[in-house]
């Protein structure tokens, strides 16, 4: 039977206290505590953001968050450009990114906030939920072009697929982020090797079009990341799309078991494909941010990490694990 990983939370931090001895506390608190600051955030997380900006809100009366939802590469160009103090990305810069702000001595905060799996999606009548990190590369520069011509290690897998994937359900249908969205830089990357995606893939604007194509069609697949998986509860999937098991090939040959998409096997470095969430602040000083700063690196932001499927970096954790 497979293995299920659980993960819940083990004890609570207590709000750390911002101190620092040349200013007066009350002051500090309500400097971080007050006022209102737009952030730029990368639209894969707007699931998560959307309700971290909210609690900050209701811990914090007289304080606003207002984020706005853009591709990756859009809101680290903001930055750069000062066009905004305060970004969360999922994945790192790229050396590019990073080279600009060395050179030009652009000074900022940098916290990691949380792990963040990507899943790769088909439709829930499709059976072919193993595939294997070379067959997903295969399929995404399209060397696999119909659901038959993967001859997976389940043999139940292949003969599922030859009784119900027939006819044009047998094409494969591949849906993709945008090449601004660091999930499409991701997937190049690390599941491509850097090849170019199959140039009949269609791109879609957001993650949601992905999950509404792929919950249409019974030939599609595609890939997300966990917030626009989780249900709100850590435990809890959208089994409108079902999440494949993948199994990672290394370059020398060795193979890993078959990882289920979920948070524990994240946690536990056993499913492959995931990136940190990182914040990113060239906001200086005791401001609103260094309050929204701290609550999410701190038990009541933590919390909102791991009640929405991602890892979170801080909370203790641990997994339990069940036959």
């Amino acid at each position: 039977m497979a293995k299920l990983f659980k993960i819940f939370t083990a004890a609570l931090i207590s709000l750390t206290s911002i101190c620092f001895y040349s200013c007066d506390f009350g002051e500090i608190k309500s400097k971080s505590t007050t006022g209102e600051m737009t952030i730029e955030v990368d639209e894969n997380l707007q699931s998560v953001v959307d309700i971290l900006a909210k609690d900050f809100t209701r811990l914090n009366p007289e304080a606003k968050i207002i984020p706005v939802f853009k591709p990756t590469k859009n809101v680290i160009t903001d930055l750069i450009n000062k066009e905004t103090k305060l970004i969360i990305i999922a994945g790192d810069m790229s050396e590019d990114d990073a080279k600009f702000i060395k050179d030009y001595k652009i000074e900022f905060q940098r916290h990691e906030l949380a792990l963040d799996g990507i899943a790769f999606i088909i439709n829930p009548e499709n059976p072919a939920v193993r595939l294997t990190s070379a067959e997903l590369k295969k399929i995404f520069t399209g060397e696999i072009t119909k659901w038959s011509q993967i001859k997976a290690q389940d043999e139940d897998q292949n003969k599922n697929v030859s009784l119900k994937m027939k006819g044009n359900d047998d094409n494969i249908r591949l849906y993709i982020q945008r090449p601004n969205s660091n999930s499409y830089a991701y997937v190049r990357d690390s599941v491509l090797d850097g090849l170019p995606f199959f140039d009949k893939a269609q791109i879609c604007s957001t993650s949601v079009q992905v999950l509404e194509l792929v919950r249409e069609k019974k030939n599609a697949i595609g890939f997300v990341n966990m917030g626009w998986l989780s249900k709100g509860n850590q435990d809890v999937i959208d089994t409108t799309v079902t999440a494949v098991r993948v199994s990672k090939i290394w370059k020398n040959g060795r193979q890993d078991d078959f990882a289920q998409f979920h948070q524990g096997l994240i946690y536990a470095k056993k499913y492959p494909y995931y990136r940190k969430i990182i914040l990113y602040s060239t906001d200086i000083g005791i401001q609103l941010s260094t309050g929204f700063i701290t609550f999410l690196l701190h038990n009541d932001g933590q919390k909102i990490f791991l009640e929405n499927g991602f890892v979170p970096v801080n909370q203790p954790i641990r997994t339990i694990q069940i036959e």
